[in-house]
């Protein structure tokens, strides 16, 4: 019977999800306590939120191959790239700000498209497609730069990741983001009450949006308002999540890593799902590269080193299954501002960023462990 099934708070968030996030808010309230309250001031949230929004954006999309029982090597690579063509654009050749976009933005799609073709078209396992990436895109951004810093960008670009929103526009951004989450749960209520009886469960999304709207907008509104990166972050992760969680394709990635004979043999077209979500991948690789050059306001050699490890990472530490078929949006999230959160309360407390490497491989063997025990389990 639909009624005997366990609640879910959001799609495939659950109360594992639950776990995590109550979990992640213990450590928060730890690491306030060890830097003398600053960790959980508006400014440093603010700070670390914008810090954490690129990792953010790909961990958001390194959720997609995952869950299709696939990987991507090759993220921090790509996104280099990424940066090295809207940095020489932008400096080098003096085009504007959106051809530069634009330009750096197809880049990421082409890159996307050129693995997804090999590993869904030709079977090359994605582990191997992606590490030749990782090798061929950064080879091609140092050739092409000399491996040498190009800036400093225009104000302009900087002002993507750095700058903030108004705090009369970020009001209303929240209100609006609240209004049509409330929305979508009464949508789906509706369409459902002839087979399930949801109306708590309701009441508790309903009530978690207002109360994720109002930690947020307490947060912002109490500290220049929302900043840019964290803006684009914001819609980025909440495109992906509604592809994931409420189209055909991102209910069939999940049927692909559950079992891809399975999927197969029911009609759905796994070579095509494939390609399509490293395509996905691809316009990830474009935002994040496009807000890495704004943030350090120009590109360098150095970034995006590590980007794609700590991206797998803050997804399994946020309930992505390695065995595909598990793994939810929120969740990256959630385990990237762990990640993210790690950094900033070690370097408050003047901690060796050796020692923050320890602590995050910990964390992370610690959440491979939870999902191979509750797999278990069930």
């Amino acid at each position: 019977m639909p009624n005997s099934e366990k609640p879910k708070l959001f799609g495939k968030l659950g109360w594992q999800g639950l776990l995590i996030f109550v979990g992640v808010a213990i450590i928060m309230l730890v690491f306030n306590e060890l830097t003398n309250g600053v960790f959980l001031s508006q400014r440093n949230i603010s700070l670390l939120l914008k810090q954490s929004a690129i990792l953010g954006i790909v961990s958001a999309g390194m959720v997609l191959l995952i869950v299709a029982r696939q990987i991507d090597l090759s993220a921090g690579s790509a996104v280099y790239l990424v940066s090295a063509v809207m940095a020489q654009l932008s400096v080098t050749y003096q085009w504007g700000l959106v051809p530069s976009i634009l330009c750096a933005m197809l880049v990421g799609l082409l890159m996307g498209a050129w693995q997804g073709l090999l590993v869904a078209k030709f079977n090359i396992p994605a582990f191997i497609v992606t590490l030749a990436g990782m090798l061929i895109f950064k080879g091609i951004g140092y050739v092409w730069t000399n491996a040498a810093t190009l800036g400093p960008v225009s104000s302009d670009l900087v002002f993507l990741s750095e700058g903030y929103v108004s705090l009369w526009i970020s009001a209303a951004i929240l209100a609006a983001g609240a209004a049509l989450s409330i929305g979508l749960v009464l949508r789906d209520a509706a369409r459902l009450k002839k087979w399930v009886k949801s109306g708590t469960n309701n009441w508790t999304k309903i009530v978690l949006i207002i109360g994720v709207t109002g930690l947020t907008g307490w947060i912002f509104l109490g500290y220049n308002g929302i900043p840019m990166a964290v803006l684009f972050m914001g819609i980025s992760v909440s495109l992906l999540y509604f592809v994931m969680a409420r189209t055909k394709f991102g209910r069939n990635l999940y049927v692909i890593g559950g079992n891809p004979d399975a999927a197969r043999l029911a009609g759905i077209k796994t070579t095509k799902h494939l390609f399509q979500s490293f395509i996905l991948m691809g316009a990830v690789y474009g935002v994040a590269g496009i807000l890495i050059t704004a943030r350090l306001g120009s590109s360098a050699p150095t970034a995006g080193n590590l980007l794609e490890l700590d991206a797998i990472a803050a997804a399994v530490i946020g309930g992505t299954s390695l065995s595909g078929g598990v793994g939810i949006i929120p969740g990256a999230l959630i385990g990237a501002l762990l990640l993210s959160a790690i950094d900033n309360c070690m370097s408050l407390m003047n901690v060796s960023s050796f020692l923050q490497m320890v602590v995050k491989g910990l964390i992370l063997l610690a959440a491979v462990w939870f999902d191979v025990y509750v797999r278990k389990r069930k």
